[in-house]
């Protein structure tokens, strides 16, 4: 028997709202249409605003009662989903409720999960921003991820898949989000950051993975422009297999633990940049391999380590 109850969102006071849904990533529409989805799933994108908008997207595919392998649009469930209404749609938005990703709630969000779909044939749990759970937070959800029920499919979104933890990056089959067309990126680059040359513009974009909030920050942001320089600059580092030059654009962020770990963000985020591996001549698999290098840094940092330290492990690590 279906529950007369709909599933509990966390996602705070204001809905989540769909005007027009994006295109989805040909393989993940692809996988769709063969029935072959995952029952959980990665979104990886700069942008937390086009991983909502795509996860949304999917989310109302997954409950479209028109057709298979899209979002209609027209169907109740796909209205439903668009006005951020659905019964079986449960989002957690730690931009909505700083309280989303509470050792509580995650407890309450994976008994809920067994609960039957209150309107269809099957529930979708969103975790927006995935990596700001905590490790703790990641271990109670680990097994429901991996073993949801049959009727439950688990969109997780991230900006870096390699904050999450192993055993669960291993659990979930991650969709890079292509970039936008460098057109629409632009354009929307120039309504966000306007008053800069073209030559500006390209290359907050390259630096930023083609995404227009992150160029525009770039753009406007002393701060920003300091991090990406010193961030670029440890790429070009590793890239040579120069260790000293990695130290030395790390050494001026070290004074502020905050500063070091947004620099490691970064530089995440520049070592999944197509174009920047492409200058830098850094394979894709040897860039895989420094991003998941990355990942017990942050823990190193967390835990208060020597910062200098926490780089001379960054080139150790990262020797190609």
């Amino acid at each position: 028997m279906k529950s007369s109850e709909p599933l509990r969102g966390f996602s705070g006071e204001r809905r989540h709202t769909l005007k027009t849904p994006p295109a989805l990533p040909p393989l993940l529409k692809e996988a769709l249409c063969a029935g072959r989805l995952s029952h959980a799933l990665c979104l990886e994108e700069e942008s937390a605003a086009r991983r909502m908008e795509t996860a949304l997207t999917l989310a109302g595919a997954i409950l479209c009662q028109g057709q298979q392998g899209a979002m209609c649009g027209e169907c109740a469930a796909c209205r439903k989903v668009l006005m951020g209404a659905h019964a079986d749609l449960t989002i957690c938005d730690p931009a909505e409720n700083k309280d989303a990703y509470k050792k509580e709630n995650l407890r309450t969000l994976r008994a809920e999960a067994y609960r039957r779909p209150v309107e269809g044939d099957a529930k979708v749990v969103l975790l927006q921003s995935a990596e700001l759970i905590s490790a703790e937070g990641q271990n109670l959800l680990l097994k429901i991820i991996e073993e949801p029920p049959e009727d439950t499919v688990f969109i997780l979104t991230c900006a870096n898949r390699y904050r999450l933890l192993g055993t669960v990056l291993s659990r979930v089959t991650v969709y890079p989000l292509p970039p936008l067309p460098e057109t629409e990126s632009m354009q929307r680059l120039q309504e966000l950051a306007p008053g800069h040359t073209g030559e500006e513009y390209g290359r907050a974009l390259v630096r930023c993975g083609g995404s227009p909030e992150a160029g525009a920050l770039l753009l406007r942001d002393a701060a920003t422009q300091k991090r990406y320089a010193a961030a670029e600059e440890m790429l070009a580092g590793l890239s040579t297999g120069n260790g000293y030059r990695v130290m030395a654009a790390a050494a001026p962020m070290e004074r502020d633990r905050v500063q070091y770990a947004a620099l490691l963000e970064t530089l995440a985020s520049l070592l999944a940049t197509p174009l920047l591996r492409e200058i830098y001549n850094l394979p894709d698999r040897t860039a895989a391999r420094f991003r998941g290098e990355l990942m017990p840094l942050f823990a190193l940092c967390e835990r208060n380590a020597y910062l200098p330290l926490v780089t001379a492990v960054l080139v150790k690590r990262c020797k190609r």
